[in-house]
């Protein structure tokens, strides 16, 4: 779904849609990367109170978030600053943390309140007989809040009858809906505009499993001289950046005429057979060649890098 496809699923949700709310709970189980999770249905006095909060929703999120997108990006690591990118959540990266979320807001409670949620959801879907598409909106921020404050008291109107002329003490707790979010869920496509959901789900985790998984295979295609201190060199390096290890690429610098081109063209030392011989400044080079964030443009030979690069079935410049 590109940016077009986006706005239109989001404004045919801004009317003749059925919301719910959902606060949650998260937790990190024994087993590694395993989370659990628990949805709490959120019930309004006024019918119209969702709905209302729904459609401003919808309105800022269209307006600041996704009307200045210049386009929408595969995850794929590097988008760490992203305006917002998008990724399936039956990818294996989420480690099936997505599923078990979306199984607890399908068997919420609505029992009592809790003072601390780590997000909500706001779950829409078309209203009976309108043909459209579930959505749901995702924040990953705690809705509860307290007005405390070491140097002021904060106080209301009291309701006593028809004299308003006295005032309570605020101690009940809040809660704070807010007009922005962190990814929207279209069916199975999540649009992220930040990678908080990262933490919530597990991916930070499985991210350093992903590294530690494509610095192997960097090393057994026998591409380096010296692999004891590349390991060294990428230790400090963020784990977000081996997610687009290209096998393509990988493939092509097992041959050792293209790892000399390649060496001469990234300024990388070879040894004397052929293998690269890396310092710590070398390292990044590399990794933006076999990440496919470096090509050479076709018709004047200049080396380009790319925030994200789609790639077309035309082979491969460099």
């Amino acid at each position: 779904m590109n940016k077009v496809e986006l706005e239109a699923a989001l404004k045919a949700a801004s009317t003749d849609y059925v919301w719910r709310l959902y606060f949650f709970n998260s937790r990190k189980q024994r087993s590694k990367d395993s989370y659990s999770y628990v949805g709490h249905e959120i019930r309004f006095t006024r019918n119209s109170t969702l709905e209302n909060f729904a459609t401003n929703l919808i309105g800022t999120v269209l307006h600041f978030q996704v009307a200045p997108l210049d386009q929408i990006l595969d995850y794929d690591g590097y988008n760490t600053k992203c305006s917002c990118d998008i990724l399936n959540i039956s990818d294996g990266i989420f480690n099936g943390n997505f599923i078990t979320f979306r199984n607890s807001l399908a068997n919420a409670d609505n029992g009592r309140l809790k003072d601390h949620y780590k997000g909500y959801a706001l779950y829409g879907e078309p209203a009976h007989g309108i043909t459209g598409k579930p959505i749901t909106f995702l924040k990953f921020a705690n809705p509860t809040a307290k007005l405390e404050s070491k140097k002021s008291v904060f106080f209301k109107e009291a309701k006593d009858g028809e004299n308003n002329d006295s005032l309570d003490e605020i101690t009940e707790q809040f809660f704070r809906m807010y007009l922005t979010v962190d990814a929207v869920l279209i069916e199975d496509e999540m649009y992220n505009f930040t990678h908080a959901f990262e933490k919530i789900f597990g991916v930070t985790q499985t991210l350093q499993q992903v590294k530690a998984r494509a610095i192997e295979k960097i090393i057994a295609a026998g591409l380096i001289a010296n692999a004891d201190d590349f390991r060294q060199y990428v230790k400090s390096i963020n784990a977000h950046r081996f997610v687009a290890l290209s096998d393509d690429r990988i493939k092509l610098a097992t041959n050792t005429g293209k790892r000399r081109e390649l060496g001469a063209t990234y300024n990388i030392p070879i040894d004397e057979n052929g293998l690269f011989l890396l310092e710590e400044k070398h390292v990044d080079a590399l990794l933006k060649y076999l990440c496919y964030k470096v090509f050479k443009e076709a018709d004047t030979g200049e080396m380009l890098e790319a925030s994200s690069v789609t790639k077309l079935n035309v082979g491969e410049a460099v």
